[in-house]
C-alpha cells in the first residue's frame, strides 16, 4: 500500500502503480491539510474576487458569478472536457490519477477533500477514464482532468464501458476549476518515459561495454587520467563505470578507437546528465500545488489568502524534455556506427555483418536497418517542441509551452530507443559468442548479466529470421539490469 502525503512520491512508486502493482492511500496529514486549504479558500471568496470561483475563466475572467449560479461548476466540467485522437493505455491514466491525488494532497488548490477520495476510489478500483491524446497544450491538462470529472460523476463511461463505484452526485462551482488546473497527465506522460529511459540507459552502459570488447577497444579513453579532464561530473562517473565493466577485456587493438568507442563516456554521460536533471524537476511536479489560483494562510488566523499565477505553465518541463531528447538523439548515432562496425571483418575478425561464413550469407545485415529506421524515429522526436507557442481564448492566453507534446514525444522515444539498444545487443553478444568469449573472463558482475543475456539469444548463426532474436532483446533493454 502506497500512502501519498502530498510532500514526496518517488517517481518508481509512480510507475509502479501505473503498472497495476500497487493500492494507494491518503495520509491522515494530507486530509487535513486539504481540509485548511478548504476553509482557507472559502474564507478568500468572502473577501474577493477569485478566479474561477467567483469569475468565469480564460477571456471570461471579468464575468463576475452570481453567488446563485450553481450549475456554472458542472457547466465549466462539461465544456472543457472535449478531447479527441487515440485513447491512452491505462498505465498513463492511472499515473495521471496517482499525480492529481498527489498535487490535491500537497493543500494548494482549496477544493474538497471528498474529491480526493472519491479520486482516490477510481483509481484502486480501476475505472478509469477514457482519456484521448489531444487536448492540452503545456498550460494544465483541462480536458483530461474535466473528463475524468464527468467520469467521476457517472456522465461519462469508464474507458470498460462501465461505471465508476458509487458516483459523485454534484460537483459545486468552488471545486471546478481547481481539479482541472493542473499538467498531471503531461507530467505522467514525463515520470513514465523517464523511468523507461532510466532502465535503458543502464542497460545500454552494459551493452556498450560488450561492444567495446568485442571490437578490442583501447581503455586509455576511459582512464582515471581521461575522466578527472572530463567537463562534466556526469561524463567523469561513467568513465568509471564503463572502466570498471571492461577490466579483462585484453590487449586493444588500435592506439585511437573511432568515436563510437572513444567518446562512449561523454555521449552516456550526457544522457545520465540530462535524465538526472528531469528526474529532480519531476521529483517537484509531483507534489507541486501549482493550481490557479493558489491557495495559501489560514482561515482560523485571517491570514487566508490566494494569489493569481501562471506556474502551470510548463515552460521548465518542455526545455528538460527537448534537452533529454536532443541527447538520445546525438547518442543514437553511435549506436548506429557501433552496430555498424560490429559488422565489420576489420573491427571484430569474424565473417562480414557476423554470418556464418563469406559465401554470400546476410547475417544480422539488415538489423542495422531496422535500427537506423528506429533511430530515425528518435531524430525527429528530438526537434524542440519548447520554441511552439499559440494565443488562444480571445488572447488571454498568449503563450503555450507545448510540454504534453514534448512528453507524448518522450515515450515514443523510449520505445524506438529500445530498438536501437536491442539491435546492438543481438549484434555484440553474437560477436563475442562467435569470438569464443566466457561471461567468467571479466571481473564485473554487471558485465556478466548483459553477456549473460545476450548469451540467452539463439545461437544459430545461419540465415534466418531473426524478428524473435530482436523481440526478445527488447524485452530485455527494458528490463531492469537485463532482467537480473
Amino acid at each position: 500500500m502506497l500512502e501519498i502525503d502530498g510532500v514526496r512520491l518517488a517517481l518508481a512508486d509512480i510507475a509502479h502503480v501505473a503498472a497495476g502493482g500497487k493500492r494507494v492511500t491518503l495520509s491522515p496529514s494530507a486530509v487535513e491539510r486539504m481540509t485548511a486549504s478548504q476553509r482557507s479558500a472559502r474564507a478568500t471568496a468572502l473577501r474577493r474576487p477569485v478566479y474561477g470561483r467567483s469569475t468565469g475563466v480564460g477571456a471570461n475572467r471579468s464575468v463576475a458569478l452570481e453567488a446563485a449560479e450553481s450549475v456554472h461548476g458542472l457547466n465549466l466540467l462539461r465544456s472543457h472536457a472535449v478531447d479527441a485522437g487515440r485513447v491512452l493505455g491505462r498505465e498513463t491514466v492511472r499515473a495521471m490519477l496517482l499525480i492529481r491525488l498527489s498535487q490535491l494532497a500537497a493543500g494548494s488548490s482549496g477544493i474538497n477533500p471528498a474529491v480526493a477520495e472519491a479520486v482516490l476510489n477510481m483509481l484502486n478500483s480501476d475505472a478509469l477514464p477514457e482519456i484521448r491524446e489531444f487536448g492540452g497544450i503545456g498550460t494544465a491538462d483541462l480536458p483530461a482532468l474535466a473528463g475524468t470529472a464527468l467520469t467521476l460523476l457517472g456522465e461519462r463511461k469508464t474507458m470498460d464501458g462501465g461505471q465508476v463505484p458509487a458516483p459523485l452526485s454534484t460537483w459545486p462551482t468552488e471545486d471546478a476549476l481547481p481539479f482541472i488546473s493542473s499538467s498531471a497527465l503531461t507530467i505522467a506522460q514525463a515520470v513514465l518515459a523517464h523511468q523507461k529511459l532510466t532502465t535503458l540507459l543502464d542497460n545500454l552502459t552494459s551493452l556498450s561495454a560488450l561492444s567495446f570488447v568485442a571490437m578490442s577497444g583501447n581503455p586509455e579513453a576511459l582512464s582515471p587520467a581521461v575522466a578527472r579532464a572530463a567537463d562534466s561530473p556526469a561524463i567523469t562517473e561513467m568513465a568509471g563505470v564503463l572502466r570498471r565493466l571492461i577490466q579483462g577485456s585484453g590487449e586493444p587493438a588500435r592506439i585511437q578507437d573511432p568515436y563510437c568507442l572513444r567518446t562512449l563516456p561523454q555521449v552516456l554521460g550526457s544522457v545520465a546528465e540530462e535524465l538526472d536533471a528531469l528526474g529532480v524537476l519531476l521529483e517537484r511536479l509531483v507534489v507541486a500545488g501549482h493550481e490557479n489560483p493558489l491557495v495559501f494562510g489560514s482561515a482560523d488566523d485571517g491570514s487566508s489568502d490566494v494569489a493569481h499565477h501562471g506556474l502551470f505553465q510548463m515552460t521548465s518541463l518542455a526545455r528538460r524534455v527537448d534537452a533529454l531528447q536532443l541527447a538520445i538523439g546525438s547518442a543514437c548515432a553511435t549506436n548506429l556506427r557501433r552496430i555498424s562496425l560490429l559488422c565489420d571483418p576489420a573491427y571484430t575478425g569474424l565473417h562480414r555483418f557476423l554470418a556464418a561464413d563469406d559465401a554470400g550469407q546476410s547475417g544480422v545485415m539488415m538489423l542495422e536497418y531496422v535500427a537506423a529506421a528506429a533511430a530515425g524515429q528518435v531524430r525527429a522526436n528530438a526537434q524542440p517542441v519548447s520554441l511552439q507557442t499559440v494565443v488562444l481564448s480571445l488572447g488571454a492566453e498568449e503563450d503555450a509551452s507545448f510540454a504534453s507534446v514534448a512528453t507524448s514525444r518522450l515515450d515514443s522515444t523510449a520505445k524506438a530507443f529500445a530498438t536501437v539498444v536491442g539491435v546492438e545487443l543481438v549484434c555484440a553478444s553474437r560477436a563475442l559468442r562467435m569470438q569464443g568469449r566466457r561471461p567468467e573472463e571479466f571481473a564485473s558482475s554487471q558485465f556478466q548479466r548483459a553477456f549473460d543475456a545476450g548469451l540467452s539469444l539463439p545461437a544459430d548463426v545461419q540465415d534466418r529470421d531473426l524478428r524473435a532474436d530482436l523481440e526478445a532483446a527488447v524485452r530485455m533493454a527494458m528490463l531492469p539490469g537485463f532482467g537480473n
